[in-house]
């Protein structure tokens, strides 16, 4: 298995946690903090304790999607999707990390989208990893 050492492209596909009910799509920025936890996550399939997205935005696709409460968490599962590189290669592979976890936020509802300042994630179960064939360069951002 191949050792990553960069990511990019990150968004998690967010299911309730007893009906798996699909409740939307999480978009967040890569902070060291956050590459950290995913690239060890696809490492060693070690769940960090906890991690925190800065900045992510929630586009809902369930009309039941109830954000979680300051304070209070709730239990999700998942799917983390990014683009993870190779270090040896340098190719880029797209992933998929599925898990549980508790979810809490900081955050507003503007329209129908809901930015959060800060989604901390919390008693992380790495259930399954699929590291998909395809491989290839992500988009450069600067020329997309």
């Amino acid at each position: 298995m191949p050792v990553f050492d960069k990511v990019s492209m990150p968004f998690i596909d967010i299911y309730d946690y007893k009906t798996n009910e699909y409740y939307g799509r999480e978009f967040f920025s890569i902070t060291p903090d956050t590459e950290m936890a995913l690239l060890e996550m696809i490492n060693s399939t070690t769940a960090p304790k906890y991690f925190v997205l800065r900045q992510a935005t929630v586009f809902p696709s369930s009309n039941r999607y109830i954000p979680p409460d300051y304070y209070r968490k709730q239990s999700r599962n998942g799917i983390i999707h990014a683009v993870f590189r190779d270090a040896n290669s340098k190719l880029w592979t797209p992933a998929n990390i599925y898990v549980s976890f508790d979810l809490e936020t900081k955050g507003n509802q503007v329209g129908d989208i809901y930015q959060f300042d800060n989604a901390e994630y919390s008693n992380i179960v790495i259930n399954y990893i699929k590291i998909l064939p395809q491989g290839g360069s992500p988009p450069n951002p600067e020329t997309a």
